[in-house]
Protein backbone atom coordinates (compact mmCIF):
# COMPACT_ATOMS: atom_id res chain seq x y z
CA UNK A 1 0.00 0.00 0.00
CA UNK A 2 0.92 3.54 -0.37
CA UNK A 3 0.51 5.89 2.24
CA UNK A 4 -0.46 9.64 0.94
CA UNK A 5 -0.59 11.49 4.05
CA UNK A 6 0.92 11.11 7.50
CA UNK A 7 -0.70 13.13 9.39
CA UNK A 8 0.22 15.01 12.52
CA UNK A 9 -2.94 16.57 14.45
CA UNK A 10 -3.70 19.59 17.01
CA UNK A 11 -0.50 21.45 16.42
CA UNK A 12 -0.97 25.28 18.52
CA UNK A 13 -0.19 28.60 18.92
CA UNK A 14 2.36 27.73 21.45
CA UNK A 15 4.55 25.85 18.47
CA UNK A 16 7.17 27.75 16.69
CA UNK A 17 5.63 28.40 12.85
CA UNK A 18 8.81 27.89 11.26
CA UNK A 19 9.46 24.75 13.21
CA UNK A 20 6.38 23.34 11.36
CA UNK A 21 7.08 24.61 7.92
CA UNK A 22 10.56 23.38 8.12
CA UNK A 23 8.92 19.44 9.13
CA UNK A 24 6.54 20.03 6.07
CA UNK A 25 9.27 20.96 3.70
CA UNK A 26 11.29 18.26 5.16
CA UNK A 27 8.59 15.45 4.57
CA UNK A 28 6.56 16.28 1.98
CA UNK A 29 4.45 13.14 2.90
CA UNK A 30 3.69 14.83 6.20
CA UNK A 31 -0.12 17.05 7.10
CA UNK A 32 -0.40 19.63 9.68
CA UNK A 33 -4.05 20.18 10.96
CA UNK A 34 -5.16 22.26 13.31
CA UNK A 35 -8.33 21.37 15.27
CA UNK A 36 -11.14 24.05 14.70
CA UNK A 37 -14.10 24.96 17.33
CA UNK A 38 -15.75 28.11 18.18
CA UNK A 39 -14.03 28.23 21.61
CA UNK A 40 -10.44 28.57 21.01
CA UNK A 41 -10.82 28.56 16.76
CA UNK A 42 -12.47 32.31 16.76
CA UNK A 43 -10.90 35.48 14.64
CA UNK A 44 -8.47 37.23 17.56
CA UNK A 45 -8.05 34.53 19.49
CA UNK A 46 -4.74 33.26 19.84
CA UNK A 47 -4.90 29.87 18.18
CA UNK A 48 -6.72 31.47 14.72
CA UNK A 49 -4.42 34.24 15.02
CA UNK A 50 -1.30 31.98 14.84
CA UNK A 51 -2.90 29.77 12.25
CA UNK A 52 -3.84 32.26 9.96
CA UNK A 53 -0.14 33.68 10.01
CA UNK A 54 1.19 29.71 8.99
CA UNK A 55 -1.55 29.16 6.30
CA UNK A 56 -0.37 32.65 4.82
CA UNK A 57 2.94 31.50 5.85
CA UNK A 58 2.31 28.44 3.49
CA UNK A 59 1.42 30.10 0.14
CA UNK A 60 4.88 29.89 -0.72
CA UNK A 61 6.37 27.08 1.04
CA UNK A 62 5.10 23.82 0.05
CA UNK A 63 3.89 21.93 3.26
CA UNK A 64 0.04 20.00 3.52
CA UNK A 65 -2.20 21.81 5.87
CA UNK A 66 -5.28 20.69 6.75
CA UNK A 67 -8.39 21.46 9.41
CA UNK A 68 -10.30 19.31 11.34
CA UNK A 69 -13.63 20.86 12.28
CA UNK A 70 -15.31 20.35 15.44
CA UNK A 71 -18.01 21.15 17.44
CA UNK A 72 -20.74 24.15 16.93
CA UNK A 73 -18.50 24.60 13.73
CA UNK A 74 -19.10 20.99 12.61
CA UNK A 75 -22.95 21.19 13.14
CA UNK A 76 -22.83 24.52 10.83
CA UNK A 77 -20.92 22.69 7.87
CA UNK A 78 -23.54 19.50 8.85
CA UNK A 79 -26.47 21.95 8.39
CA UNK A 80 -25.04 23.66 5.14
CA UNK A 81 -23.51 26.83 6.13
CA UNK A 82 -19.95 27.66 6.04
CA UNK A 83 -18.74 30.21 8.81
CA UNK A 84 -16.72 32.68 7.64
CA UNK A 85 -14.25 32.39 9.78
CA UNK A 86 -13.50 29.65 8.33
CA UNK A 87 -14.43 30.11 4.45
CA UNK A 88 -11.64 33.08 4.73
CA UNK A 89 -9.10 30.04 5.58
CA UNK A 90 -10.24 27.90 2.64
CA UNK A 91 -10.27 30.12 -0.32
CA UNK A 92 -6.45 31.43 0.66
CA UNK A 93 -4.52 30.13 -2.14
CA UNK A 94 -1.14 28.95 -3.26
CA UNK A 95 0.36 31.33 -6.58
CA UNK A 96 -0.53 27.72 -8.56
CA UNK A 97 -4.15 28.27 -7.64
CA UNK A 98 -4.32 25.31 -5.18
CA UNK A 99 -5.83 25.74 -1.52
CA UNK A 100 -3.41 25.71 0.99
CA UNK A 101 -5.71 23.84 3.32
CA UNK A 102 -5.81 21.28 1.01
CA UNK A 103 -8.20 18.84 3.15
CA UNK A 104 -10.74 19.80 6.01
CA UNK A 105 -12.10 16.72 7.92
CA UNK A 106 -15.17 17.14 9.85
CA UNK A 107 -15.56 15.30 13.39
CA UNK A 108 -19.26 14.07 12.77
CA UNK A 109 -18.00 11.32 14.93
CA UNK A 110 -16.20 13.08 17.69
CA UNK A 111 -17.99 15.04 20.70
CA UNK A 112 -22.15 15.30 21.01
CA UNK A 113 -22.99 13.78 17.86
CA UNK A 114 -26.78 14.71 17.97
CA UNK A 115 -27.35 17.06 15.42
CA UNK A 116 -28.96 17.09 12.33
CA UNK A 117 -27.02 16.09 9.36
CA UNK A 118 -28.35 17.46 5.67
CA UNK A 119 -26.55 15.35 3.40
CA UNK A 120 -27.53 17.35 0.57
CA UNK A 121 -26.57 20.53 1.88
CA UNK A 122 -22.90 18.78 3.01
CA UNK A 123 -22.91 17.80 -0.46
CA UNK A 124 -23.50 21.81 -1.76
CA UNK A 125 -20.36 22.79 0.20
CA UNK A 126 -18.22 19.57 -1.32
CA UNK A 127 -19.21 20.93 -4.67
CA UNK A 128 -18.57 24.37 -4.01
CA UNK A 129 -14.68 23.89 -3.12
CA UNK A 130 -13.41 20.94 -5.52
CA UNK A 131 -10.32 21.48 -4.32
CA UNK A 132 -10.31 20.14 -0.97
CA UNK A 133 -10.37 16.91 -0.18
CA UNK A 134 -13.49 16.38 2.52
CA UNK A 135 -13.00 13.79 5.11
CA UNK A 136 -15.84 12.22 7.47
CA UNK A 137 -14.95 10.40 10.51
CA UNK A 138 -16.59 6.46 10.04
CA UNK A 139 -18.09 4.54 12.81
CA UNK A 140 -21.05 1.95 12.94
CA UNK A 141 -22.98 5.21 14.66
CA UNK A 142 -22.78 7.07 11.15
CA UNK A 143 -23.53 4.34 8.54
CA UNK A 144 -26.90 5.81 7.82
CA UNK A 145 -25.21 9.85 7.42
CA UNK A 146 -22.32 8.79 5.31
CA UNK A 147 -24.68 6.44 3.37
CA UNK A 148 -26.70 9.55 2.23
CA UNK A 149 -23.80 11.38 1.77
CA UNK A 150 -22.49 9.09 -0.58
CA UNK A 151 -25.77 8.79 -2.34
CA UNK A 152 -25.28 12.43 -3.59
CA UNK A 153 -22.66 11.35 -5.70
CA UNK A 154 -20.04 13.80 -4.37
CA UNK A 155 -16.22 13.04 -3.73
CA UNK A 156 -15.40 12.21 0.06
CA UNK A 157 -12.97 10.12 2.08
CA UNK A 158 -13.32 8.30 5.15
CA UNK A 159 -11.93 7.76 8.53
CA UNK A 160 -11.93 4.93 10.66
CA UNK A 161 -11.88 6.49 14.17
CA UNK A 162 -14.40 5.10 16.09
CA UNK A 163 -12.88 6.46 19.60
CA UNK A 164 -13.99 9.96 17.94
CA UNK A 165 -10.40 12.05 18.57
CA UNK A 166 -9.71 10.50 21.83
CA UNK A 167 -6.72 8.73 21.10
CA UNK A 168 -7.65 5.58 21.95
CA UNK A 169 -5.83 2.20 20.06
CA UNK A 170 -8.86 1.35 17.90
CA UNK A 171 -7.00 -1.12 15.68
CA UNK A 172 -9.92 -3.73 16.33
CA UNK A 173 -12.63 -1.42 14.66
CA UNK A 174 -10.22 -1.16 11.67
CA UNK A 175 -11.43 -2.97 7.92
CA UNK A 176 -10.66 -2.67 4.37
CA UNK A 177 -11.88 -0.02 2.09
CA UNK A 178 -15.48 0.92 3.74
CA UNK A 179 -16.71 2.56 0.09
CA UNK A 180 -15.65 2.01 -3.14
CA UNK A 181 -14.46 5.12 -4.79
CA UNK A 182 -14.23 7.02 -1.29
CA UNK A 183 -10.73 6.92 0.09
CA UNK A 184 -9.77 5.20 3.42
CA UNK A 185 -8.17 6.28 6.32
CA UNK A 186 -6.97 5.46 9.53
CA UNK A 187 -6.47 7.04 13.31
CA UNK A 188 -6.58 5.86 17.08
CA UNK A 189 -3.98 5.70 19.44
CA UNK A 190 -1.08 6.04 16.64
CA UNK A 191 2.30 6.80 17.96
CA UNK A 192 5.34 7.10 17.27
CA UNK A 193 6.51 3.92 18.78
CA UNK A 194 3.28 1.57 17.58
CA UNK A 195 3.06 3.02 13.91
CA UNK A 196 5.05 0.67 12.30
CA UNK A 197 3.51 -2.59 13.50
CA UNK A 198 -0.05 -0.97 12.64
CA UNK A 199 0.83 -0.30 9.21
CA UNK A 200 1.62 -4.04 8.99
CA UNK A 201 -1.46 -4.49 10.19
CA UNK A 202 -3.51 -1.87 7.58
CA UNK A 203 -1.35 -3.28 4.96
CA UNK A 204 -3.23 -6.84 5.59
CA UNK A 205 -6.79 -4.88 4.86
CA UNK A 206 -6.14 -3.21 1.63
CA UNK A 207 -5.22 -3.76 -1.94
CA UNK A 208 -1.66 -3.64 -2.40
CA UNK A 209 -1.82 -0.73 -4.66
CA UNK A 210 -3.96 1.51 -2.49
CA UNK A 211 -3.35 5.06 -1.31
CA UNK A 212 -4.50 5.74 2.39
CA UNK A 213 -3.40 7.89 5.18
CA UNK A 214 -2.56 7.75 8.81
CA UNK A 215 -3.64 10.08 11.70
CA UNK A 216 -2.06 10.55 14.86
CA UNK A 217 -3.05 13.12 17.80
CA UNK A 218 -2.76 12.58 21.75
CA UNK A 219 0.28 10.64 21.32
CA UNK A 220 2.13 13.29 19.55
CA UNK A 221 2.05 15.62 22.85
CA UNK A 222 4.26 15.76 25.59
CA UNK A 223 3.12 17.78 29.21
CA UNK A 224 4.40 21.23 29.13
CA UNK A 225 5.83 22.52 32.68
CA UNK A 226 2.16 24.05 34.03
CA UNK A 227 0.96 20.35 33.28
CA UNK A 228 -0.96 20.96 29.51
CA UNK A 229 -0.23 18.57 27.43
CA UNK A 230 0.55 20.11 24.08
CA UNK A 231 1.80 18.95 20.38
CA UNK A 232 5.29 18.16 20.40
CA UNK A 233 7.66 18.66 17.16
CA UNK A 234 10.09 16.21 17.99
CA UNK A 235 7.14 13.51 18.67
CA UNK A 236 6.01 14.10 15.61
CA UNK A 237 9.01 13.97 13.41
CA UNK A 238 10.04 10.74 14.92
CA UNK A 239 6.36 9.23 14.03
CA UNK A 240 6.80 10.99 10.25
CA UNK A 241 10.16 9.24 10.08
CA UNK A 242 8.97 5.62 11.29
CA UNK A 243 5.83 6.06 8.95
CA UNK A 244 8.47 7.08 6.07
CA UNK A 245 10.76 4.31 7.06
CA UNK A 246 7.81 1.65 7.40
CA UNK A 247 6.93 2.85 3.85
CA UNK A 248 10.77 2.32 1.99
CA UNK A 249 10.77 -0.80 3.55
CA UNK A 250 7.14 -2.58 3.01
CA UNK A 251 5.32 -0.61 0.36
CA UNK A 252 5.59 1.08 -3.24
CA UNK A 253 5.95 5.01 -3.18
CA UNK A 254 4.48 7.16 -6.28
Amino acid sequence: MNIEYITCSDMREHNDIDEIINLGKKYPMAEFAIQAHPPKFSPSMPRYVWFDTLVHAARVNKIKLAMHVNAEYRTELCHGNIPYSLRRLWEVRRDNGAPVIGRVQVNINGGNDKFKFYAGKVADIIRAYPNIKFIFQYAPAQQERIKRLDNQGVPFSLLYDVSGGEGKLSRDSWGGIILPNHQTGYAGGLSPDNIAPNLDYINTLLPVDYSTWVDAEGKLKSVSPDGKKLFDTALAEKYIERAIAWQVLNGYQR
